[in-house]
C-alpha cells in the first residue's frame, strides 16, 4: 500500500464515520434505573456529604475498555477493505432492522434529555470526534507491542487533523493532543492524564499492517504537520459544510455578460470607480444583493479599490444564496448603502496623504 492509497482509505473511513456516527452511537445512550440512581446518591453522600444528583444520570455508556472499542479500532486501523470490517458489516445490516432503529430513536431521545439546559462544552455529542476520543483512550490502554501502539496513535492523529480543519484560514496542527499553536481555537479536549494501562498484555488490538506503517512512516508537510495538504482537508470538510472555501478568490474586474443584448444589463457603478484587477477572497458575510436584478444579483466590494464586483451565482450554493438573501432582507437600504460606500471608498483611496480620510482603516 502506497501513501496515496492509504490516504484515500483513511478519508473513506473518516467519511463513513462522519455520516453514521449518530446511527452507531445512539443505541449506547443509557439512563440509570431508580436502583442505580439511589446507589449513586448514597455514594455521593459518603464522598461529598451531598447527594449532588437530583435525577438519574443519562450518559453515553461506552467505557475505556468496552468491547465496541475494538470494533472501532479495527475499522479505523486495519488494512482490510472498509467493507470487510466488523463495524461496516454490522451497521449496514442494521439499516432496516426495526429493533435497531427503535434503539436509535430511544437513544436520540435520551441524548436530547441529557443535553437539555447544558452549555455547549458540557453536552454529549454523537459525532465522529466522540468515536475517535474513545479509540484514543482504548489504544492508550495497550501495554504490549509499544512500537505498534505508538504508530496506531500516529494514524489516529491524522483522523483528528481532518476533524479539526475549520475553513477559516488558520492551520490547525493538533492531532490527538492539543498543540500550543491551536489552544485558543480548539473545543475538543483529549484526556492526557497518565494512568496505568489496563488491557491484558496479550491484548494488542489491531496488529502491525500496511495501513499503519505506511501512514506512520510517511513524511509530513512541514507547514501543517500532516500527511494531508490543507486543500485535501478542505475538500473533505466542504462535503459536510455548506460554506465557501476560505481561500476562494475572485478578480476585481467587470463581469462577463450572461446574455448579449443591445441594452446594457450590467450594474452601473459609481462613476469614479473602476476595477483594479487585483484578486481578493470571497467572503459570504460581505456579499450583498441587488434586489432589482436577478441576473447580476450578488456583489462584494473589492477591498483594494472599492469597486463593486459581481460574484457569479454559479459559485454559490442554494444554501449560501438563501443565507445571503435573508441577511440582506433585514435592511432594505443595504444595497444603496454599499453603492455609496463604494463611491466613498474610491474617493477616499484617491485622496492625497495630507487630506482627511473619511473611512476607517
Amino acid at each position: 500500500m502506497n501513501i496515496e492509497q492509504a490516504k484515500q482509505e483513511l478519508v473513506k473511513r473518516y467519511k463513513y464515520l462522519y455520516e453514521n456516527a449518530y446511527f452507531i452511537l445512539a443505541p449506547y445512550m443509557y439512563e440509570q434505573s431508580n436502583e442505580e440512581f439511589e446507589i449513586t446518591v448514597v455514594e455521593n453522600i459518603k464522598k461529598y456529604n451531598d447527594p449532588i444528583l437530583k435525577i438519574p444520570l443519562v450518559y453515553l455508556n461506552i467505557n475505556r475498555l468496552d468491547s465496541v472499542n475494538s470494533v472501532f479500532e479495527e475499522f479505523l486501523l486495519s488494512d482490510k477493505p472498509m467493507e470487510e470490517t466488523t463495524l461496516y458489516k454490522m451497521i449496514e445490516s442494521k439499516r432496516n432492522n426495526k429493533d435497531y432503529l427503535e434503539q436509535v430513536k430511544i437513544g436520540l431521545a435520551l441524548l436530547e434529555k441529557d443535553n437539555q439546559g447544558k452549555y455547549a462544552f458540557t453536552k454529549t455529542y454523537l459525532e465522529i470526534g466522540t468515536i475517535l476520543g474513545k479509540v484514543n483512550e482504548y489504544i492508550n490502554e495497550q501495554s504490549n507491542d509499544i512500537k505498534n501502539r505508538d504508530n496506531k496513535l500516529l494514524v489516529l492523529d491524522e483522523y483528528f487533523r481532518l476533524l479539526r480543519y475549520n475553513n477559516k484560514g488558520k492551520i490547525m496542527y493538533s492531532g490527538r493532543n492539543i498543540s500550543i499553536n491551536d489552544v485558543s481555537s480548539l473545543s475538543i479536549i483529549i484526556d492526557k492524564n497518565e494512568r496505568k494501562p489496563l488491557r491484558d498484555k496479550e491484548d494488542v488490538g489491531v496488529r502491525k499492517n500496511s495501513l499503519i506503517t505506511t501512514i506512520a512512516n510517511a513524511p509530513h508537510y512541514e507547514y501543517n504537520w500532516s500527511i494531508f495538504t490543507e486543500g485535501e482537508k478542505q475538500e473533505v470538510y466542504l462535503m459536510y459544510h455548506d460554506e465557501l472555501p476560505c481561500d476562494l478568490e475572485i478578480e476585481c474586474k467587470l463581469e462577463e455578460e450572461y446574455i448579449q443584448t443591445t441594452i446594457e444589463s450590467r450594474l452601473h457603478r459609481p462613476e469614479n470607480t473602476s476595477p483594479c484587477g487585483e484578486s481578493f477572497v470571497v467572503i459570504e458575510q460581505e456579499i450583498f444583493v441587488n434586489p432589482n436584478d436577478s441576473l447580476y444579483r450578488y456583489y462584494q466590494v473589492c477591498p483594494h479599490c472599492g469597486y463593486i464586483v459581481n460574484i457569479p451565482k454559479e459559485i454559490l450554493s442554494d444554501g449560501i444564496k438563501q443565507r445571503i438573501e435573508e441577511r440582506c432582507k433585514k435592511d432594505d437600504k443595504l444595497f444603496r448603502k454599499m453603492f455609496l460606500y463604494s463611491e466613498l471608498f474610491s474617493l477616499d483611496k484617491s485622496s492625497t496623504n495630507g487630506q482627511k480620510k473619511l473611512l476607517k482603516k
